[in-house]
């Protein structure tokens, strides 16, 4: 309990001196987590790990998204049992929650069968993928019986009881308008958003009304200078270094995305791609408006 105490103390004073940004930016590890062990299954051979240099070794050709959203380690292991069916979970460490969820949500599936297991999970077929504070983890079975496909939440249900304190989603999902927001499309690009290095993240969603799909995009920054110099880079690329840069609306007409309604007030950045109606462009900012003035 002292180490605890003490511990706490520690990461509050680093917090305030400002080496360490927010609690969710604290990178765990694996070195202490053991698998779980599940009755009728054994673990076959030994437990693999793998770094940001030698993901590839693994996932060849799909490894350059992990890294872009701040992988740090992954651990393998494999199970069977006595009808030679395999269970395999998989344990990918990301430097925060925020970049956890970030891959959990390029890959997650919104027509899949959502389940209550760590912060949020889902199951498909033969798999089970859940995320779970600074973990995402992925569950796949092999020549498993139908009978036995519940087994798949029994290794979930264990390993996110070892892995500890589940969390929750980014709370600034919670700020995105509720009308016309298409379930599970929430993600988080964690770099070069639109294409541009000084957009440096952004958390996007789908939406439709009234027979129209567009998408809805929020930026937080460290605080309204970052704002501001992130718009005057943007009117710079588009080829407008002169136009003054103030909090508010901005209409941009964008070469690769169209006509791009922005709007930026304090340490966020908001706005709309994807749709022509002006009007319908208006409405929504000032939906979104209204949910980020409840975050200040």
């Amino acid at each position: 309990m002292k180490k605890r105490v003490v511990t706490g103390c520690l990461l509050l004073f680093c917090w305030a001196l400002g080496t360490v940004s927010a609690p969710w930016a604290l990178s765990s590890d694996l070195k202490t987590f053991q698998f779980p062990e599940v009755a009728g299954w054994s673990q076959s051979g030994e437990v693999e790990v793998y770094s940001p240099e030698t993901l590839f070794e693994y996932i060849d050709g799909g490894a350059d998204i992990y890294l872009k959203y701040d992988f740090e380690e992954l651990k393998v292991a494999e199970y069977q049992n006595d009808k030679k069916g395999s269970v395999t979970v998989k344990i990918y460490r990301h430097k925060t929650p925020h970049h956890a969820f970030g891959i959990y949500s390029q890959e997650r599936l919104a027509s899949a069968d959502f389940l209550q297991v760590g912060t949020e999970g889902y199951r498909d077929k033969e798999i089970l993928n859940f995320l779970t504070g600074p973990y995402y983890v992925k569950i796949s079975s092999f020549k498993i019986e139908p009978e036995d496909q519940a087994v798949l939440l029994t290794f979930a249900r264990k390993v996110a009881e070892d892995l500890g304190e589940k969390g929750s989603l980014p709370s600034i999902l919670s700020s995105f308008p509720k009308e016309g927001l298409k379930e599970k499309s929430q993600t988080f690009i964690a770099k070069n958003f639109l294409g541009y290095p000084f957009l440096h993240s952004s958390f996007m969603s789908d939406y439709e009304t009234s027979g129209r799909k567009f998408k809805l995009f929020v930026i937080e920054n460290e605080g309204r200078n970052e704002s501001r110099d992130m718009v005057q880079k943007y009117l710079r690329q588009l080829g407008k270094p002169g136009e003054e840069v103030s909090e508010g609306r901005h209409t941009l007409s964008d070469p690769h995305h169209g006509e791009v309604d922005l709007f930026w007030k304090g340490r966020y950045v908001w706005g709309i791609v994807d749709l022509a109606d002006a009007s319908l462009r208006t409405r929504y900012l000032k939906l979104f408006e209204d949910e980020i003035q409840k975050r200040e």
